[in-house]
């Protein structure tokens, strides 16, 4: 991205922020909500899941979504409940983009803001990686509060700095067109009830097949298609559904981010509100039915 795009999106965000002083937070998600679904969303009253994730958003501002949220204070969090999961190994942390030393770095790494989605770099081999358009994509991330974007409170209050993380190689030895890219683990009330798993052929199309908790394929997508032929069930899946569990034991409603290289499980991150709230599942009836899994009313946190 060059400097002239870099300035519309410094004026894009401007605006943004000005729009959170006139737009209520439950206007804007229910207007977004509305042109997804193409009917009457109420977050006062929720049904669906969507509507229940933007609920939250809306009227349930717990200081635990702001660390759950925060790629660097998680990683804490994940290494005391579950040693079924681990954390990427961190290289280096960094308050500000001209303290990364890249000379330092090694051959492969990830690069990443804490306070965001989003801003991820991906270097596979340094001596072909563009170190220029990386940092100027980090300070540009740095300097922007998700917030007044998505409407997403949880990262509203998280101090940013830039994480730099061992890149792990999920493919190598591996057919990828089977080789899930991440499991997301959908937990209410503790419990993983089903799984998204993405995958990307060689010819990088995408794929997301929607499992229960036995791998038995679910009736309904996620986003895109599901795999052309059936998926074998991954060596530490069901370690991961454990791990998962014990990760979200404490939240009503959660998605579990984890990937899988053979029997070791890396920790992605925790999702509070997939796809802000504004889930695309077919067929529609069932965000529904996905709703019903989430009681609303054992949540002590919401706002009157």
């Amino acid at each position: 991205m060059n400097n002239t795009n870099y300035h519309i999106k410094h004026i894009e965000y401007f605006f943004r922020k000005c729009r959170s002083l006139v737009i209520s937070d439950l206007t804007f998600h229910t207007t977004r909500l509305n042109k997804v679904t193409g009917t009457h969303s109420d977050l006062k009253n929720p049904l669906t899941l969507s509507e229940k994730i933007c609920h939250r958003l809306v009227f349930d501002h717990n200081s635990f979504y702001t660390l759950l949220a925060d790629k660097l204070a998680v990683r804490e969090y994940v290494q005391q409940r579950t040693k079924l999961v681990k954390t990427v190994p961190l290289i280096g942390v960094y308050n500000r983009v001209d303290d990364i030393d890249v000379n330092a770095l090694p051959v492969q790494f990830v690069l990443k803001c804490n306070h965001d989605s989003g801003s991820s770099v991906i270097c596979t081999d340094r001596n072909k990686f563009n170190f220029s358009n990386a940092l100027k994509k980090l300070k540009f991330s740095l300097k922007k509060n998700m917030y007044y974007t998505t409407r997403e409170w949880q990262y509203k209050n998280i101090k940013p700095v830039i994480l730099c993380e061992n890149y792990v190689d999920l493919f190598s030895g591996k057919d990828k067109s089977t080789t899930p890219e991440i499991l997301r683990i959908h937990c209410f009330h503790g419990v993983a009830c089903f799984i998204e798993a993405d995958f990307t052929d060689d010819s990088d199309n995408e794929f997301i097949n929607t499992y229960d908790r036995s791998w038995k394929l679910q009736p309904f997508q996620m986003e895109h298609p599901n795999t052309p032929e059936p998926v074998p069930e991954p060596e530490s899946f069901y370690d991961a559904i454990t791990g998962a569990q014990e990760l979200a034991k404490e939240i009503d409603y959660c998605r579990v981010d984890l990937m899988l290289k053979g029997k070791e499980i890396y920790f992605s991150e925790i999702t509070l509100s997939p796809r802000r709230g504004k889930l695309k599942i077919t067929p529609a009836f069932w965000d529904a039915k996905l709703g019903e899994m989430w009681d609303l009313s054992l949540s002590k946190n919401r706002l009157s």
